[in-house]
């Protein structure tokens, strides 16, 4: 089958959009059924492959553990919801400390605590966007799952603008993604995915944390090349 450069932009922009949907719902949902068959799927590892373009086997054993995740979940699925749920409460809500907390303003600040001046510079992005996170304003805007779910939002708005046929409106969304990639969630990211990994617990989430972040960095060379592709 041959692609058309229409196609292949098409494809890329809809990727982006499944991947951050894919990394919000992980470190901002409890784990379910759904969720996990989604995490197993073929069409997850396809969507990986494609976007790292993963010629190389690098991230093999990645894909060797949803497959494995996968033949646990058909065994006995309780016991692995359970298991998932118990590490995904360690990490990410507590009570203990977290080995590293899902804020921004943790990595960013001296204080490294929450609601400082970086939470109010992420909170502008939103508004431009009329994002408002649930339970706004008295949630921490810059967690990660809302920032995910910010750029997943973002990665739509560039596929209605390139199906309309609205490339400047495209260029424009697209611009501002990775202007907000670059000024957050790249900021902090790679410190969360290298903390996380001293957890106690180290099953899913830590692995998945590690992808994430080379997710982002090819994200962000990604949109320059979309970018640079806009202008011409």
């Amino acid at each position: 089958m041959t692609f058309t450069q229409t196609d292949r932009i098409a494809i890329v922009l809809a990727n982006r959009r499944f991947l951050y949907e894919f990394f919000q719902h992980i470190f901002g949902k409890e784990p379910n059924n759904k969720l996990i068959e989604i995490i197993t799927s073929e069409h997850t590892i396809e969507a990986f492959r494609l976007f790292l373009n993963d010629n190389n086997c690098k991230y093999e054993s990645y894909f060797e553990l949803l497959k494995e995740l996968k033949q646990e979940f058909n065994n006995n699925h309780e016991v692995t919801i359970d298991k998932l749920r118990g590490e995904y409460t360690n990490l990410m809500i507590g009570p203990n400390k977290l080995p590293a907390p899902p804020w921004e303003s943790v990595y960013t600040t001296k204080e490294r605590t929450l609601f400082q001046l970086s939470t109010l510079e992420v909170r502008r992005k939103y508004l431009k966007y009329h994002f408002l996170p649930e339970n706004y304003p008295y949630v921490a805007d810059d967690h990660l799952a809302i920032e995910l779910d910010f750029m997943s939002n973002l990665a739509k708005f560039a596929i209605d603008a390139f199906e309309a046929g609205q490339l400047d409106e495209m260029k424009k969304v697209l611009s501002d993604q990775k202007k907000f990639l670059d000024e957050h969630l790249l900021c902090w990211t790679g410190n969360f995915s290298e903390q996380i990994q001293t957890s106690k617990t180290n099953y899913f989430y830590p692995y998945t944390a590690k992808l994430m972040d080379q997710i982002l960095r090819t994200d962000s060379l990604i949109l320059d090349e979309l970018i640079l592709l806009m202008n011409n």
